[in-house]
């Protein structure tokens, strides 16, 4: 994203951030960063919620608890609550778990939490 809100070394937004597409008359209904803690607890095996992470594609910092999570489909797409950039995709299979963290600069953890 460019402009006076991009933060240096942000990153414009692809068409695979756009995946999920709501507009004003129908918007997309979605969870707060809490609403992934269990699905993510299976593979970080640490509460999730309390680290900090900067978004890739608008620079803003903040706590994963604060993203928008989107549940309503095959896996867990979780959002950037500035820009609506895609941070975390997140699929469960009986076998695997496929994750796609390639929004995030940086997810700062917490050891003493």
């Amino acid at each position: 994203m460019t402009g006076k809100h991009a933060s240096p070394g942000a990153e414009n937004p692809g068409p695979e951030d756009r995946d999920i597409d709501g507009n004003e008359h129908n918007p997309i209904p979605h969870l707060d960063g809490n609403a992934a803690a269990g699905p993510l607890w299976e593979v970080f095996r640490f509460d999730i919620v309390a680290a900090i992470g900067r978004c890739k594609h608008c620079g803003a910092v903040r706590a994963f608890a604060e993203a928008k999570v989107y549940a309503d489909a095959p896996g867990i797409v979780v959002r950037c609550s500035s820009c609506e950039g895609v941070l975390l995709r997140l699929v469960e299979t009986p076998t695997q778990f496929w994750l796609d963290l390639s929004g995030l600069s940086y997810l700062q953890i917490d050891r003493e939490g």
